[in-house]
Parts: structure tokens; sequence; C-alpha cells
């Protein structure tokens, strides 16, 4: 309500003529995006500015509609449905790998897992883990993956793993456990001393060498 300094007119009447000149906005949000559609490699890849992605192992060789914003990589399907997420890398030559789709592929073709690039880029200590896995613990530890890495890397989760194999060959009941009481802040429970000593036991053993024995003619 005061005049304009070079104008002579009040400033609400000047607003005023400025509103009738606006512009409708736009009914929807405009997504500052770009889309690329893009050929996987055979690993299940796609290259964005020098970047590697992950998709799906059931895109190895095919083409996806790739959604490209200022901070995320979105990878979707024919009918532009989300397959994953990326975070956007910035630089050269980075890869971003998404593991859930490969584990849910695994989880229902346990034995092949050894044989897949996917078991080459597994921690150190999930190798061995599943190398001494029967084929019922196998596709439940895949699957055990699979939920975690939804919201978490495999830092914490091989952290469990560890944790849980200090007294031997962990189930996957017990790795997570161990999970949830790490994230939850709870620690790690100490371990239980009986007031009356316990029997000695003997040392249970895993694999299968006692049967290899029998084909080579040794003693079982």
């Amino acid at each position: 309500s005061r005049k304009h300094y070079q104008k002579e007119f009040l400033i609400s009447e000047l607003f005023e003529e400025d509103r009738t000149a606006f512009l409708v906005l736009p009914a929807k949000e405009y997504e500052c995006v770009r889309y690329e559609t893009l050929k996987a490699d055979k690993y299940g890849y796609v290259k964005v500015d020098l970047n590697l992605y992950s998709t799906s192992p059931r895109y190895a060789l095919k083409k996806v509609l790739v959604k490209i914003s200022y901070n995320t990589v979105e990878i979707l399907d024919e009918e532009q449905q989300l397959v994953v997420s990326h975070s956007r890398l910035y630089g050269q030559y980075r890869k971003s790998m998404k593991w859930q789709p490969y584990l849910n592929l695994m989880a229902k073709r346990p034995t092949a897992l050894k044989y897949t690039s996917f078991f080459e880029q597994l921690p150190t200590e999930w190798k061995d883990y599943f190398d001494a896995c029967n084929m019922v613990e196998k596709p439940a530890a895949l699957r055990l993956l699979s939920i975690i890495l939804k919201d978490h890397d495999f830092s914490i989760i091989t952290q469990a793993l560890v944790t849980a194999s200090e007294h031997g060959h962990p189930s996957v009941d017990a790795i997570k456990q161990v999970f949830y009481q790490l994230i939850n802040g709870r620690g790690i429970r100490s371990e239980i001393k009986p007031k009356m000593p316990l029997p000695e036991l003997p040392e249970a053993t895993r694999g299968l060498e006692h049967y290899d024995q029998l084909h080579r003619g040794g003693d079982a």
C-alpha cells in the first residue's frame, strides 16, 4: 500500500496488473529426465556415460529403457515398470550393482550359483559359506540376502555371517538373528557359562568326504 519508487503507482495496483498476465501452472510436475533405450551386456549391465549399471539376469543381451535424472538411473521393463533403481554415478568407468534381481533368480537355481559371474563378485566370506552349504541351506541363504539387500548393503549382513560363524557353520536363521541384533543396536548376547561341567562331544564334520572314500574303495 505504498507507491512504487519510480512508477508513482501503488505497488498493490502494479501487482494486480502482473497477476492478470500470469500463465497457468502445469497440472503435473515436470520431470527433468532423459530416456535412452540401451542393450545390456551378457552380464546384464547397461552403460550410461561410461559407467555400468546392473539390470536383471533376464535382460542379459536385451534392450531396456533407462530413465536418467541428475541423481538416479532407473531401469524400466517393456511396460515401463521399474526393474531396479540406482543412485547415479559421476566420473567414469564406475559400476553400480544391485544384487536383489540376481539373488531371486539364483535362489531358484542354487546348483548353478558357483558357476556364475555373480558368485565371483560376492564377498569372500559369503563364497566360503555357500561352499559349505547343503542344498536346503543355499536357496534359503539367497532368499535372506535378497530381502536384506533391499535396504542394506553387504557390510552388516557379512558382519552378521562372521559373528554367527564363530562356533561353526551357522544356520540361515542364526545369521538372520545376529543381523537384526546388529541393526537394532542390541549387540551380541554373551555366551552362557553353565555352573556344572558339560560332557565332551565329538567334533561334527560337514561335507561328503566320507562318501567319496566309499567311491575310492577306502574305509568309511
